[in-house]
């Protein structure tokens, strides 16, 4: 009999995550504004109490829904219709399709630089270290969307049998694989600027006219920054909303 393969804790939280979310927007406990118990969600999603509170937690986190000691769960409408969030890490494809556009990549280009001061800043390395470039622009319904480089220090790669058809994939992808290291979390400044002759060119849109430009760093579990990502996206495409709590 061949082997049957384990589903780990965290892989069925992910996927019931996924069916809490869908659940809550298209208003399955509306009738009540509230979540049943637990223990009622765990029998219904054929789950442990264990998983349905790690799924909780994460929902809570995300702002999807507060939770009240003697109210209980409460649902935030107003957060699930909200398509883009700057505060949640999506892929592309997946935030292109969630805002209603059939997302598409129209090229991949890896490369090679040297840190400039910048860079070598944001990744705790030296000027001049050697850096994996991989440049990636997004369609949305076949319109430029979303253009990313991604930098990877070369001194993180662990496998150096890589090819560059390696670095098509999601950058995750290749961190994981061929670094063996993951991010788990960003920090993202957040820099309006003005579209130069290259992006212009890019995005199809007049030079000088204003784009949203994310230059984010992703640490891994040790704290250590592994990715600097640069992102452009193109006016009039994504409206990306953040979610503040108070503290």
């Amino acid at each position: 009999m061949s082997d049957i393969p384990k589903i780990d804790n965290e892989e069925l939280s992910s996927k019931a995550r996924k069916v809490m979310i869908a659940m809550l927007r298209d208003g399955a406990f509306d009738a009540k504004g509230r979540l049943p118990s637990e223990e009622v969600l765990a029998q219904k999603l054929g789950i442990s109490r264990t998983v349905v509170r790690d799924v909780l937690a994460a929902l809570e986190s995300e702002g999807f829904i507060t939770r009240r000691r003697g109210i209980g769960t409460i649902v935030n409408k107003h957060v699930l219709q909200i398509v883009s969030r700057l505060d949640l890490e999506k892929e592309f494809f997946e935030e292109l399709a969630d805002a209603g556009y059939m997302p598409s990549i129209a090229y991949v280009k890896p490369g090679r630089m040297r840190a400039d001061q910048h860079a070598a800043k944001r990744l705790m390395i030296n000027e001049g270290d050697e850096l994996i470039v991989i440049e990636r622009l997004m369609l949305a319904d076949q319109r430029p969307a979303i253009l990313c480089f991604d930098h990877i220090p070369k001194e993180l790669v662990i496998d150096p049998t890589y090819q560059d058809k390696d670095l098509e994939p999601p950058v995750f992808q290749f961190l994981e694989q061929f670094c063996q290291r993951s991010v788990e979390m960003d920090l993202t400044k957040i820099e309006p600027c003005l579209a130069d002759k290259n992006l212009a060119a890019i995005f199809q849109i007049p030079e000088g006219s204003p784009i949203l430009h994310l230059d984010e760093v992703g640490y891994d579990l040790r704290q250590q920054p592994i990715l600097l990502s640069k992102e452009y996206y193109a006016p009039g495409i994504l409206e990306f909303t953040v979610l503040r709590r108070k503290v």
